[in-house]
This record gives structure tokens, sequence and C-alpha cells, in this order.
């Protein structure tokens, strides 16, 4: 089978009520997916997390996206910057996990760099014959942020980040996501296709199965939007302004006072491609990082955020421990669900399926994947 035939997925380019799922091959090629890396993680604005993860000069925070790793770090100017996490010299990793440094030491041959990036110490360089220290500053990658989130983009010749987003703010400014507050994050390693675990983030025809006990509701009326401008789908979700991300049944902290139009009514599921989703609630705003390491497995990056009055409230300790319970028993109820399904859909007798209509963005992110990785049609 040639995965980039496009003739392939003649059935899957079909309207929603008529088209087949994508192969299962697609979930579990080598091939496939590394067409991906190059195609879509290399070329589009990634995910890294929030600007307040790195409040102070010398914060750092490492990273890594299908194999390439980088750290992003507040330099003593106050600006984010991200860069390759190699030395120079001989290209030893220079950064693990998170912290604060005064400045950047290699923990091979301890060359220095400024936070800045700029290399300070070239340790055994002092006989190198026209050795220009200015030329060897660590490797900087295109770094923007929008509503608070760090993003970052490998290709410099991509567009920029406001262009790729396009009118996303539309939906999205009345909530004010740049003042929030990060309160709890987490990460798993699943085992799973970032596909597959990203068209589940974006539909609710599993929630009857799945959440029953969490966060299913029947009567929650739903509607879809197609970015245009802008990489990005969401769902609206109209429940009469009364929901709050807690387990049914349970109070939750005061509506979000500057709410406007939609975001008023109910929850807002949106999917910046490839794999950034955030949950606006009429509360509070959480947010996935379906980042894949592999074809088969994903790092579940995961955190809720909440505003700052709320944050500031005598009772947000007690109250807040009802989002975590709900946080916690959603989140496990979609990493076990993924693993499930993907150990079927790596079986060598899985054979392509059909779309519900409840699955409509399903299918259009699947679509999406397909504009970058086939070539365009003679």
């Amino acid at each position: 089978m040639n995965l980039f035939d496009s003739n392939l997925y003649r059935q899957v380019r079909l309207p929603l009520r008529e088209a087949q799922t994508l192969p299962p091959e697609c979930y579990s090629s080598v091939a496939f997916y590394e067409r991906e890396v190059r195609e879509i993680f290399m070329r589009k604005w990634n995910l890294v997390g929030r600007i307040d993860y790195l409040p102070r000069p010398g914060n750092y925070l490492t990273h890594e996206v299908a194999g390439v790793r980088f750290f992003i770090i507040n330099g003593d100017d106050g600006v984010l910057r991200a860069f390759a996490n190699t030395c120079r010299h001989r290209g030893a990793q220079l950064l693990d996990g998170e912290g604060v440094c005064e400045r950047i030491v290699c923990p091979y041959h301890s060359w220095a760099y400024s936070n800045e990036g700029a290399l300070t110490h070239a340790n055994g360089m002092e006989e190198a014959v026209n050795f220009d220290a200015g030329a060897y500053g660590l490797t900087e990658i295109r770094l923007s942020t929008w509503a608070g989130f760090v993003f970052v983009n490998f290709d410099d010749n991509a567009d920029d980040l406001s262009s790729y987003i396009g009118d996303l703010d539309r939906y999205t400014h009345s909530y004010h996501l740049e003042d929030m507050i990060t309160v709890k994050r987490m990460e798993f390693s699943i085992h799973t296709n970032w596909k597959s675990y990203v068209e589940n983030s974006m539909e609710s025809f599993h929630h009857p199965s799945v959440h029953k006990d969490s966060v299913y509701n029947p009567k929650v009326k739903k509607r879809t939007v197609v970015g245009d401008p802008g990489h990005y789908v969401l769902v609206q979700s109209d429940a009469g302004g009364t929901t709050r991300a807690v387990l049914n049944g349970t109070s939750g902290f005061p509506a979000i006072s500057t709410l406007e139009g939609a975001a008023s009514l109910g929850a807002q599921y949106l999917l910046i491609y490839p794999c950034t989703m955030l949950g606006c609630d009429v509360d509070s705003m959480w947010f996935k990082q379906m980042v894949p390491d592999g074809p088969d497995r994903i790092r579940n990056i995961v955190a809720i955020c909440f505003p700052k009055e709320t944050v500031e409230r005598s009772d947000f300790d007690q109250v807040v421990a009802r989002y975590y319970e709900r946080f916690d028993k959603v989140i496990s109820e979609d990493n076990m669900i993924a693993e499930t399904q993907y150990n079927g859909l790596r079986s060598p007798l899985a054979r392509p399926g059909r779309f519900s209509h409840r699955e409509p963005l399903v299918h259009i992110i699947d679509n999406w994947v397909l504009d970058q990785v086939l070539a365009p049609p003679a």
C-alpha cells in the first residue's frame, strides 16, 4: 500500500455522511509519521506552554517536539527566546527539565552562554586559529506568543503566528486568556498516535460511553466552527451559561464577568493545528498539548488556568479541589480510551470505518492532515 497515493483517500475526501475514516496504517506507519513530522511539526506553530511558566529572568523550560529538543529562557533583558538544546562546541545537551540559571553552561566542556544565547566563554579555544566567538552563539528558534501562550516554529519561512491563527481572537477575546494564571500542570506518556488523541479531543460522540459519570450532558447544544482564515477548528456548546468545569452536581466559581456572545452561553473547545487544544469554560480555561514521540506514543501535557481574581479568592483552595477532581477523572478516562482504541487500530486486521454525522470535526481534522502530507493532485 502506498500511503502517499491520493487515490487511496478518495472516500475520506467525500462529504461527511458518505466518507470513510483514514486507513488504520496512517496511525501506525513510520513512513507516514515521518512525513507528518516533516510537513506538519517542522512547519507549523507548536505550543510550548504559558508565559507565566517563566516569570523572571533566568527561568527556563525544556521541551521536545517530534524528536527536536529545545528550551525557552527568559533573558536578562526580560525577553523570551527559544534555542536548540545543543552546545555549539560538540553538541551536548545543555539543560534539563525547568528551573533558573544565571548563565547556560555546557556540562561536557564548560562552554558558557548568556541567557540571550551569546557565547561568553569558549573553554579550551585559546589556541584556536581564526576562532570568532560571535559566530558560535546558540541556535535560535522562532518564538511568538498569543493570549499568554508561547509557541515555536522551526521553519524560518513560515507565516507568523498571528497569520497562522487568523481570526481566532473573535471567539476568545472576552476570556482575557493572557491574564489567566496556571495553577496545575501534569504530563502523561500515552501509547497512541497523536491524531487519535486529537480526534478524541474534538468530538463528543464518545461522551455517553467514556464520560457518562463525569462530563456527559445530553442537553447541551453544540455548533462547529472551521477557521477561515486560520488553522483552527472549534466546538461551541450552549448550556445557557450554567456549566462549570466541575463534575456534574457540584458547584464552582462564578462565571467570568467579561464573557460575550457564545463564550457566555457555555464552553468553547478549540484546536489550533496540529495538536494544541483549549477548553474555554465560563469560569476557567484548560489546555492539552498532544505532542508526538513517534507514531505510537504521545506526551499528553495538560494544565488548568483561572482568572487572577478567582485565584485570589479566600476560598480558592477549597473550591478548586472540585475542578481538580473533574480534571483528573476526565483525563484518566481519555487516556484509557486512547490506548484501548490504539490497541485495535494497530491490528493488521483493522480496516477503515465510516464517519458518523456526530464526528464532523474528526472528518475535517483528518482531511487537514491529508492536505499537509499529500502532494497536490497533478
